[in-house]
């Protein structure tokens, strides 16, 4: 059971989370100051450096908050579904992002000048499980043989680490990274507004592709 000075603790760095994301949705995470979330709480600045020691500090917590409450948003959705669970993780995945563009552009926009996440650090295994959150319904259906696998000759090296990930061979894997980036695409699209043109309601678009890449796949059950 967490003491009272650790319930505080997290309390606070909660509440500098929050006033720094407000501050992103503002101007980005180029402008990110830590003594400007400071004033905005009403905290002195060498307070908040008891939490947090440097602005990237602060950002790296913001980006691993991002990426799991993405992954958690798309694993709920897809652990609910009661037809297509893939579908159902997809939809939950734009949903996620269109309701927060700004943590969306955070984790997967233009990068923060100067920011370097630690290598193989939170943010390394938090995004993992953005993607990982997709597979379950890909490994059912390459269990049920359904999956239309591609041959991959030899394998590259990133698609080797991302099958001993997932735990699937690598021509699964290869499906399954595919399937992700394919999403992953159309949602950027939309988020970053580049299929404004095609009007203002893209929701029956983005559920119609998602429900034919399942088909190509061999996803749907």
């Amino acid at each position: 059971m967490a003491t009272r000075r650790e319930r505080l603790r997290e309390q606070t760095s909660a509440e500098i989370k929050a006033a720094a994301l407000a501050h992103l949705r503002e101007g980005g995470g180029a402008v990110l100051s830590l003594r400007a979330v400071a004033v905005s709480i009403g905290m002195s600045p060498a307070g908040l450096y008891r939490y947090y020691p440097s602005r990237d500090a602060l950002l790296t917590d913001l980006i691993t908050d991002g990426f799991a409450a993405l992954a958690e948003e798309v694993a709920r959705a897809r652990d609910a579904a009661e037809g297509d669970a893939f579908v159902a993780a997809a939809l939950a995945y734009r949903r996620w992002a269109l309701a927060h563009p700004h943590e969306f552009a955070l984790l997967y926009g233009t990068p923060v000048p100067d920011y370097q996440a630690p290598r193989s650090g939170p943010t390394s295994h938090a995004s993992r499980q953005v993607g990982t959150a997709f597979v379950p319904p890909i490994i059912d259906a390459w269990r049920r043989g359904a999956l239309k696998q591609r041959a991959v000759a030899p394998p590259p090296t990133a698609l080797d680490v991302f099958a001993s990930a997932v735990d699937l061979p690598p021509d699964a894997a290869a499906v399954a990274f595919a399937a992700w980036t394919a999403i992953h695409g159309l949602v950027v699209l939309e988020t970053f507004g580049h299929l404004a043109w095609l009007g203002e309601d893209t929701a029956p678009l983005a559920e119609a592709r998602f429900r034919a890449l399942s088909d190509d796949l061999g996803i749907a059950p």
